[in-house]
C-alpha cells in the first residue's frame, strides 16, 4: 500500500540522540586532549548529560572549549528526553479524548495484518481514522489514530469509539470475537456499512446468512483471494488454450485458502465444453481434511473427481516418495494450473521452487503455478521470466485483499446489486411487489440468501460468457458486471439459451452440492437437512423448473448488455 506524498518527514525527536552522540564525542575529545585515557574518557564523558556531576561543576575540565559545549548539548539531551515523554503522554491523552469525542469516519478493529494495510489505506484517501487494537499507540494527525485495546471489554470499547462512523471494518485474528466485535459496532453505529474479514470460509459464509443485515458484509479472505485469482486467471481458459479436455487443479496445502480454490474451481468455473473438474491435492493433513470435505459436501464426486495425496512437497521435505508423487500427478492427467495455498510467504516460495523441480521431472506440459504471498512485491510480475521465482504468479495479497473486500465504498456489491436491479426490472410490476415474492425484493431488503444467489450468478459470468464464445476481452479482468457491445449476445436463439440454461443448472448443482445439499426424492425441498428434489440432471427437471435456469441466463444478458 502506498503512502501519501509527505507522510515521511523528519521527526525533531531524531535530533536527541544525535546531540547525545555530539556530547559524548566532544567529550571524550575534550578528556582525551588532557591526557586521559580512552575507557575513562569515555566514562566521563557519558556523565555530561548528567550535569548533577562535581566534576562538572567546577574544577580545570570547565576549561576546555569541547567540555564547555558538550555541556550545553548535555543539558539539552536531559531537558529534550523530557519533554518528549511528557509530550508523546499528553498527545496520547488528547489523541483518545479525540477520537472518543469527534468520533472517526473509519473505523478498524482488530490487530489482523489486513488492519495495518487498512488503516493505511485509510489514510491514503484522506479519512479521519481509529484503529482500535493497534499493536501500539500512534497519531500521525490529530484525527488519525491508531490505539491499543483500551483496558475495557472489547466489545465495549468498540461501542465507545465506533459511533458516528461511517465504514467500519472488522479484521481480528479470532473468527468468533470478530462477530462479537461486529455487534457490538452495530449497536453503537447504526447506519454505518461494516465489512467483517474472516479467516474461516465456511464460517464466513454461515455467519453472514445468521446476521442477514444489507449492511453488515461478513467475507473470506481465501474466499476473496481465490475469486480474484479466477478472474485474474480463469482456469477454463487456461485449459482451453492448452487444449485440455477439464480443469485439473494441482492444489498444494489444503487450508482455507485451498479449500476456496476448490470450491470456486467447482462452482464458478464450470463451462459447456469441460468435462468435471480434476483436483489432485497434496497435504500433510491430506486424508483427514478430506474427511472433513466428504462431510460437509457429501456428494462431492457429482461435482469434481478428487485425489487427496498424504504428505509433503516442501524445501524442507517430499514425500512420499517423489516418485509416487509424480506418477499419481502425470496419471491424473496434464495439469491445467499448480496452486500453493501455505502459511508463510517463506514457505510457499519454497515449496513452489521445490514444486517447479519436481514437474519437470514429469512428461508433462509444465503448468502455471500460482503461489499466495502476503506482500505483492516477494515475487516478479507474471511474465519477467520464464525460470525460477519469476515464472511463478502471485495471487492473495493483502492490498489486493483490502481492495477487493470494498471496505471504503459507500455501495459494495455493485456487480450483483445490479444484477439484482436488472432482474426486478424484467418482471411485472404485481410481481416485482408481491410481498411473498422474496427473491424480487430490493437489495437492501433482500435475506441474505438471495443477496449470495446474486453474488454467485455473478461469479459465474465469465464462464457462461466463455462457454457462449463472446471475446474474453469484454469480460476478463473485469471485477463487475462485463459491458457487452450491441453486437454481442450471450445467446441468439432457443437452441443456445438451452445449452446455457443446462450450464446454470450444472453451476447450481454444484453450488448446492458443495454447501452439503443432498438429493432426495420429496415433494418439496427440506431447508433443515438440505434436501432438494432437484439435485439431478437438466434432462430430468420438469419444464417449470428448468426455467428457473433459462431466467438466470436470460437475465445474464439482459445485466451485460444493459438492455432492463
Amino acid at each position: 500500500m502506498k503512502k501519501r506524498k509527505g507522510s515521511v518527514s523528519v521527526r525533531a525527536v531524531w535530533a536527541i540522540p544525535i546531540l547525545a552522540a555530539i556530547t559524548i564525542v566532544l567529550g571524550v575529545w575534550g578528556w582525551m586532549s588532557r591526557g586521559v585515557d580512552f575507557d575513562n574518557a569515555l566514562y566521563e564523558a557519558v556523565g555530561l548529560i548528567n550535569n548533577a556531576n562535581d566534576t562538572y561543576n567546577q574544577g580545570p575540565a570547565l576549561s576546555d572549549w569541547h567540555i564547555r559545549i558538550a555541556r550545553w548539548t548535555g543539558v539539552i539531551v536531559l531537558f529534550s528526553a523530557a519533554l518528549v515523554a511528557v509530550g508523546s503522554l499528553l498527545q496520547q491523552r488528547l489523541s483518545t479524548t479525540v477520537a472518543r469525542r469527534l468520533k472517526e469516519s473509519v473505523v478498524i478493529v482488530g490487530g489482523d495484518p489486513l488492519a495495518t494495510t487498512a488503516f493505511e489505506a485509510a489514510q491514503w484517501q484522506g479519512r479521519t481514522a481509529l484503529w482500535l487494537g493497534a499493536p501500539a499507540f500512534d497519531a500521525p494527525a490529530l484525527r488519525v489514530i491508531a490505539l491499543p485495546w483500551p483496558p475495557q471489554e472489547r466489545a465495549q470499547a468498540v461501542i465507545d469509539y465506533s459511533g458516528g462512523s461511517d465504514h467500519i471494518l472488522v479484521a481480528h485474528q479470532d473468527d468468533a470475537e470478530a462477530l462479537t466485535l461486529a455487534r457490538a459496532a452495530r449497536l453503537t453505529a447504526p447506519k454505518a456499512h461494516i465489512t467483517v474479514l474472516m479467516r474461516d470460509v465456511r464460517l464466513a459464509e454461515d455467519a453472514g446468512a445468521t446476521l442477514n443485515e444489507s449492511r453488515t458484509r461478513v467475507l473470506s479472505q481465501a474466499a476473496i483471494a481465490a475469486r480474484g485469482l479466477a478472474i485474474a486467471h480463469p482456469p477454463f481458459l487456461i485449459a482451453k488454450d492448452r487444449h485440455q479436455p477439464r480443469i485439473h487443479a494441482l492444489i498444494i496445502g489444503f487450508g482455507q485458502t485451498g479449500q476456496a480454490i476448490a470450491r470456486d474451481l467447482i462452482v464458478n468455473c464450470r463451462t459447456t465444453y469441460l468435462e468435471l473438474p480434476r483436483l489432485t491435492v497434496i497435504d500433510p493433513q491430506a486424508k483427514a481434511l478430506e474427511g472433513v470435505l466428504r462431510v460437509r459436501a457429501p456428494e462431492i464426486d457429482a461435482c469434481a473427481e478428487t485425489l487427496f495425496i498424504q504428505g509433503e512437497v516442501s524445501g524442507r521435505a517430499v514425500h512420499p516418495d517423489p516418485k509416487v508423487i509424480a506418477k499419481a500427478i502425470a496419471d491424473a492427467g496434464p495439469i491445467t494450473a499448480a496452486y500453493v495455498c501455505l502459511s508463510t510467504d517463506v514457505e510457499a516460495l519454497s515449496t513452489a521452487a521445490t514444486l517447479q523441480s519436481l514437474l519437470r521431472s514429469i512428461d508433462l506440459d509444465a503448468p502455471p503455478i500460482f503461489v499466495r504471498v502476503r506482500e505483492l512485491n516477494t515475487i516478479a510480475p507474471a511474465g519477467q521470466a520464464d525460470r525460477g521465482l519469476d515464472a511463478l504468479i502471485p495471487f492473495g495479497d493483502l492490498a489486493s485483499i483490502l481492495t477487493a473486500s470494498e471496505f471504503l465504498s459507500d455501495t459494495p456489491d455493485a456487480p450483483a446489486r445490479a444484477f439484482c436491479e436488472s432482474y426486478r426490472a424484467s418482471l411485472p410490476a404485481e410481481q416485482r411487489n408481491d410481498p411473498k415474492n422474496r427473491s424480487a425484493f430490493a437489495w437492501d431488503d433482500l435475506d441474505e440468501t438471495y443477496r449470495q444467489a446474486n453474488r454467485d450468478a455473478v461469479a459465474h459470468i465469465p464462464a457462461k460468457l466463455a462457454s457462449a464464445g463472446v471475446n474474453p476481452g469484454l469480460w476478463r479482468w473485469v471485477t463487475g458486471l462485463p459491458h457487452l457491445g450491441p453486437d454481442d449476445y450471450v445467446f441468439t436463439n432457443d437452441t443456445q439459451l438451452e445449452t446455457l440454461a443446462r450450464l446454470e443448472h450444472e453451476r447450481w448443482n454444484a453450488q448446492r452440492r458443495m454447501d452439503g445439499w443432498r438429493w432426495a426424492d420429496i415433494p418439496k425441498k427440506n431447508e433443515a437437512r438440505r434436501l432438494h428434489q432437484s439435485l439431478v440432471g437438466y434432462d430430468d427437471l420438469t419444464d417449470e423448473v428448468k426455467e428457473y435456469d433459462r431466467v438466470y441466463v436470460r437475465q445474464t444478458q439482459t445485466a451485460c448488455r444493459g438492455d432492463a
